[in-house]
């Protein structure tokens, strides 16, 4: 198991004291702590993953921020599904761990438009096509941060997968000709994106292929994302031919020793809180992209 991170851990890598970060964590009203002092503790903390023990604190009933979350999950996309929901336990965890509220928001695109939510001080998107995340941002004027999804407007930061890197690892082992499986995104463009890393029809989206389609590339490499996935195509791709790309560091396949390629979810989400404190507090980045290996 990892190391329990402790308060000393917190105050160590923020360069303070343990007193410090206790006030900070506590919220201690009377201590004289900069603004700038008590965000690099928070930021700290979170980076570390620092759980505190809630009878320590003395946070009130409420949170002090509500931050709207925004998703959808489509019946033909399993491991996408999973993905999103890993990211959204996350989000609320640490924002949680920060005393803010979080609030899931509809965004069914053919429900009927819903009025603006009074209260809410920023919005997280994970994976909405442009013109439904535009027609929700423009309803509010407040920080609005996107994960694994490309807009074309500088105004939005805009967090996603580092698949630039990670295709470049797979082909270390797998050579420069295999083919990729995933999920359909909702977002055209992080779908573009993704299959303009490789060779012309070499992105096969999950959802829209049959069992003979994969039997038919038995004797190609394959690179494939997400864990359920991976359980589906090793009934039907031998596994010598076979990678799983997965945000779970140690994803279970029974009785198999199928090679996973791992990348960090929990940096994609400690980044989002991050810059989503950095933009409450009107500090905000000049850099409005990044992507997460």
């Amino acid at each position: 198991m990892a190391k329990k991170v402790t308060v000393r851990d917190v105050a160590a890598a923020a360069g303070v004291s343990v007193a410090t970060v206790s006030y900070v964590l506590n919220e201690k009203k009377d201590a004289k702590i900069s603004e700038a002092t008590r965000k690099k503790v928070l930021q700290v903390a979170n980076l570390l993953n620092y759980m505190p023990h809630q009878e320590t604190l003395g946070l009130p009933a409420g949170g002090t921020h509500t931050i709207g979350i925004t998703y959808r999950l489509c019946q033909d996309t399993p491991s996408r599904n999973i993905e999103i929901m890993q990211l959204l336990n996350l989000l609320v965890e640490r924002f949680g761990r920060l005393n803010y509220n979080c609030l899931i928001l509809s965004s069914d695109p053919d429900a009927a438009k819903q009025p603006p939510i009074r209260g809410l001080d920023g919005i997280i998107a994970i994976d909405l096509e442009e013109k439904e995340f535009k027609d929700m941002a423009g309803d509010y004027y407040i920080p609005i941060l996107c994960l694994d999804m490309l807009i074309n407007d500088f105004l939005f930061y805009q967090i996603y997968t580092d698949m630039d890197t990670l295709t470049l690892r797979a082909r270390e082992q797998l050579g420069d000709d295999f083919y990729l499986v995933m999920d359909r995104p909702c977002n055209r463009r992080y779908q573009d994106y993704i299959s303009g890393l490789l060779p012309d029809g070499h992105l096969l989206l999950f959802s829209e292929c049959k069992e003979e389609d994969f039997l038919a590339l038995k004797k190609q490499k394959i690179l494939v994302m997400g864990t359920y996935l991976g359980l589906a195509l090793r009934q039907l791709i031998p596994e010598e031919n076979l990678m799983v790309l997965s945000p779970d560091h140690s994803p279970e396949f029974p009785g198999s020793t199928l090679p996973v390629l791992h990348y960090e979810i929990e940096k994609k989400a400690n980044l989002a809180v991050n810059i989503m404190l950095n933009a409450l507090e009107k500090k905000f980045d000049v850099k409005h992209e990044y992507k997460i290996s």
